[in-house]
């Protein structure tokens, strides 16, 4: 399961509130057991690399749009 409890971004923490539940229920569905490395938020994107080498590019509606 995917721990979106606390993520740090530039030193400070967000709550797994702010996050898309978009990403949520992509992550959940497809990536169940991954391990995330970090979260970069751009201007009108989330950027999430996984522990795995896996990076997810989401747009800022939350949707999967590119993964390498």
């Amino acid at each position: 399961m995917v721990n979106w409890n606390l993520i740090n971004s530039n030193g400070r923490k967000i709550s797994s509130a702010q996050i898309r539940k978009n990403m949520v229920s992509f992550m959940t569905r497809n990536h169940p057991c991954s391990v995330i490395e970090s979260i970069e938020k751009k201007y009108n994107a989330y950027k999430i690399h996984l522990m795995n080498g896996l990076c997810l590019v989401f747009d800022a509606d939350g949707m999967n749009v590119k993964s390498n």
